[in-house]
């Protein structure tokens, strides 16, 4: 962090790793509560760091960071190939995943010593093993239990878990049983520990860090509001908890807009639009959700533009020029959340806006392909047995 000073980065670099190994240390060796200092990780989480305590911190640090890096290349890279069943990689998968590798937040995440990349490696192997790979669907609720007891806001990817939606007796029982599984694991370390992760958890939620890197909806709304008080605007004050009601709402609207979206076509396989806006929502719902988090953005973002559905062919040369313009809207927002703070004015210095602008791109795009104006480009084994039949 010698050059990109945009990083907002500690001495010694690492920080949060070197507090998550305390948060085990204070489990394993001193026999009290993890859940000391900033600790807000599920309890199993402290567990899982166990064999990095028994080395240097230096080499502890370079062991996450080669598994973040290799991670990244996973998701990010190889994900949307093998999802999208391409042999070479497209020109945009390419552009997205170096830019994402060089971005602010990823260099966030690796500065700080973070996992959360590795959680979402784990979530997304899981949807992936699920959906192609049927008789490993075990090892894959195993792989989703993983990352939620890592990092809690996979949970919300569950959505993801469902490959039939009309089969909904099934699908109901498997989202109960990942649910309670998750839910019993939180009492790992015994009822007192459990009663110490959901003290955290609130406490973290009625007082979150505000500042310019918390991109979620309640930093988003009380950073600005505050930030116009001090100009002389008081009555933004009086309308904060209205905004975050508002655009929580939003949220989940959105997200729940593609849902239905996904259940009235009984979308096969992993759906891009509905993957992107769990991404957008475990971004900005917690109350917590700082910069180095946008590095789980760019694998669903890749997997998007690499698939056909949503860039094929257009009936209507008005919903061609409407297509040009979201997709125009959504690169120009996505491009923004590459840069830290520091290299934009004030205004957008919080990442929140471009977010949910990207989510109601999204939101708009799955409702044109439900209404057939946009179809897929057929590939050449589609092409070929059509033309047998």
């Amino acid at each position: 962090m010698q050059f990109f000073q945009g990083v907002p980065a500690i001495d010694p670099i690492g920080v949060d790793l070197k507090q998550m190994l305390s948060y085990s240390e204070s489990w394993l060796f001193d026999k009290q509560t993890p859940y000391i200092g900033f600790n807000l990780y599920p309890p199993l989480a402290s567990v899982l760091f166990t064999p990095l305590i028994f080395v240097k911190f230096s080499w502890a640090y370079k062991i996450i960071t080669f598994i973040n890096v290799f991670c990244y290349v996973i998701i990010t890279f190889i994900f949307p190939l093998r999802v999208e069943k391409e042999k070479h990689a497209p020109n945009l998968l390419v552009l997205i995943f170096i830019t994402g590798l060089l971005s602010y937040g990823f260099q966030f995440e690796l500065e700080r010593g973070q996992f959360n990349v590795i959680a979402t490696f784990l979530c997304f192997l899981a949807i992936w093993i699920f959906h192609f790979h049927n008789k490993y669907r075990h090892p894959a609720y195993i792989l989703f239990v993983l990352s939620v007891q890592l990092k809690i806001f996979p949970f919300i990817f569950i959505v993801m878990f469902i490959n039939n939606w009309q089969d909904w007796k099934n699908n109901l029982k498997r989202i109960l049983i990942l649910a309670l599984v998750n839910f019993l694991l939180l009492f790992i370390l015994g009822p007192t520990v459990f009663i110490d992760f959901i003290k955290a958890i609130l406490a973290q939620t009625l007082y979150p860090a505000i500042w310019q890197g918390n991109h979620s909806i309640r930093s988003f709304v009380t950073f600005f509001s505050t930030s116009a008080g001090n100009q002389g605007w008081l009555w933004a004050n009086q309308y904060e908890k209205i905004a975050q009601f508002l655009l929580l709402a939003v949220t989940l609207i959105c997200i729940l807009i593609i849902t239905f979206q996904a259940y009235r076509q009984n979308q096969q396989g992993v759906n891009p639009l509905l993957l992107l806006a769990c991404t957008i929502g475990a971004l900005v719902i917690p109350s917590v959700s700082h910069d180095y988090k946008l590095s789980i953005l760019a694998a669903p973002v890749a997997l998007l533009f690499s698939n056909a559905r949503f860039f094929g062919r257009v009936n209507s040369f008005r919903i061609r020029l409407i297509l040009i313009g979201l997709l125009l809207i959504f690169s120009a927002s996505y491009s923004s959340t590459l840069y830290s703070f520091t290299n934009r004015p004030f205004i957008l210095s919080n990442n929140f806006p471009a977010l949910i602008i990207m989510l109601l791109v999204i939101t708009i795009l799955s409702v044109l392909t439900k209404a057939n104006m946009i179809k897929p480009i057929e590939t050449s084994e589609s092409q070929c047995k059509s033309n047998i039949a």
